[in-house]
């Protein structure tokens, strides 16, 4: 009976996903945009509202935690695919730009988050949040970069081989392993009981990192001169599952475990195509069972009040101030000098999009977040990713309208297959 109820709801969600793909993507939007939309159509802000019954129906709420594990399984391979994406060596040969780029884009967006956060914390912390993991979710969340979300964007507007597309991939990179190591920190506070717990599960953490790089890196790099290319696909699925167990098991979230397995991985052609064999598969079946979980957990009507509205306007206003600033700043800081560049920055480093409801829905399973709270900032991540692709078609075109030569579409040297596999 359940099998039969789930092979319905994917039906469902896979016809109402691709059909709002297609119209965002006609819009001019991103992909990632169209399966948000989706989740919250489906969820109990509209069908819940114009056909309650049918809702319930549909998703049930005895069928809700397997569809919770399979949209977690998508979300794990995502996870997986996007730390064999990181290309550590491009990170590392702009590491000074980056560095100090990203310090501003990650430094201001979470220090406003947290103070945003103290202001928030008596009437929308979850039932289980403490103040010191309330504080840093909101800091985190708002300081997030969505990698993929951005290398799709560059790669559509043809800014990928620019100075400030190659600048400000590497900074998202940045941002990305950053803003995990914050989640990462959250998870063990709200998890840890004490100080001695924390400091515990801390220390677990860094061990856990230490060996996969020191250890399992070299393990698998020796292996990839000797076994097959199918032994080897084998075991780095092997691998980011075992991974993934033991984060889960010391009390950190199993994508931290699946994340830095794809990072240690070496950078083997046959790891670029089993990636794109995972991608295939994983984003149109399972990951957009994450965005549905989302949309279901998400009640825009929490959201249409006075104070919550109010709230919408200022968390979003925080959170485009924190990042298009923190951008301009990197880019003066590393010698950008044409303001429309710094800008064009600062308007790429604020796409949040996936990454953000990863942050928001492991807030909400912890108790960090209130129902309220994780829908205003739902809102505020799909605001920021579907501005995006309109600020920068202005910028551009205002380039385009004065006949001049921009540093924006200034071309660098790099090595395009590295930044072409990211965006895959």
């Amino acid at each position: 009976m359940l099998t039969g109820q789930i092979l319905l709801q994917l039906i469902v969600i896979l016809i109402v996903v691709q059909l709002f793909r297609v119209v965002c993507l006609r819009l001019g939007q991103q992909a990632v945009v169209g399966e948000i939309l989706a989740g919250l159509a489906l969820g109990p802000s509209l069908l819940g509202v114009l056909f309650p019954e049918m809702k319930m129906s549909l998703f049930p709420r005895e069928a809700l935690p397997t569809l919770q594990t399979l949209g977690e399984l998508g979300l794990m391979l995502y996870m997986f695919t996007l730390g064999t994406r990181l290309e550590v060596h491009v990170m590392l040969n702009q590491r000074r730009a980056a560095l100090a780029a990203s310090f501003f884009g990650i430094v201001l967006p979470f220090g406003t988050g947290i103070l945003a956060g103290f202001f928030l914390y008596p009437a929308y912390a979850g039932s289980k949040a403490t103040l010191p993991s309330f504080l840093l979710l909101i800091g985190t969340a708002l300081a997030i970069t969505a990698f993929p979300v951005l290398a799709r964007l560059l790669t559509d507007k043809k800014l990928v081989a620019t100075r400030i597309g190659t600048l400000a991939l590497t900074c998202a990179a940045v941002d990305d392993v950053i803003a995990w190591c914050l989640l990462a920190l959250v998870v063990s506070v709200a998890r840890a009981h004490g100080v001695v717990s924390s400091l515990s599960l801390a220390a677990l953490a860094i061990i856990f990192f230490l060996v996969m790089l020191f250890l399992v890196r070299p393990l698998f790099t020796f292996l990839s001169h000797r076994l097959s290319v199918s032994a080897m696909k084998i075991g780095s699925v092997l691998l980011m599952v075992i991974a993934a167990t033991i984060t889960n098991a010391i009390g950190l979230h199993p994508l931290f475990g699946a994340f830095i397995a794809g990072l240690v991985l070496p950078r083997r052609p046959w790891l670029r195509e089993q990636e794109e064999h995972i991608d295939q598969i994983n984003t149109i079946l399972f990951l957009p069972l994450f965005f549905i979980f989302s949309g279901l957990q998400t009640q825009l009507g929490l959201v249409f009040t006075p104070v919550s509205l109010l709230l919408l306007l200022l968390l979003l206003f925080i959170a485009c101030l924190g990042k298009i600033v923190g951008g301009v700043l990197g880019a003066k800081v590393v010698g950008r000098n044409s303001w429309r560049e710094s800008l064009t920055l600062g308007v790429l480093m604020n796409t949040r999009g996936l990454v953000e409801l990863v942050v928001l829905n492991i807030g909400l399973d912890l108790g960090i977040l209130s129902p309220t709270l994780f829908s205003i900032l739902v809102v505020v991540a799909l605001v920021t990713t579907m501005m995006a692709s309109p600020l920068l078609n202005l910028l551009l075109n205002r380039r385009s309208a004065s006949g001049d030569e921009d540093p924006v579409s200034a071309s660098v040297e790099v090595a395009s297959g590295s930044h072409n596999g990211a965006v895959s």
